[in-house]
């Protein structure tokens, strides 16, 4: 199901669920530990482009790796928080 994300302070129970597949398979895609620090920084982008952004599971996996592969081919691999809010 489709629904437009705003930029809200609470995540219903649901939303939780589809950021947590999203962080869970990109940590496994990329062999991330999930306690590791460069775990943090993309759990605080999943749900920033999930707030930001109208999306389904399958396009916020897929803007997550898009942002990842950007990173990595420019060198930046921290987003901080304030930073995260623009997606």
């Amino acid at each position: 199901m489709l629904r437009l994300r705003f930029n809200r302070t609470c995540l219903s129970p649901h939303d939780l669920a589809i950021c947590g597949r999203v962080f869970d398979q990109v940590c496994a895609d990329e062999n991330l530990d999930p306690l590791d620090p460069d775990a943090e920084t993309l759990a605080v982008m999943v749900v920033a482009i999930f707030r930001n952004v109208h999306t389904s599971e399958r396009e916020l996996l897929e803007a997550v790796r898009s942002r990842r592969q950007k990173a990595a081919g420019s060198g930046h691999w921290y987003m901080s928080p304030k930073s995260a809010q623009r997606f």
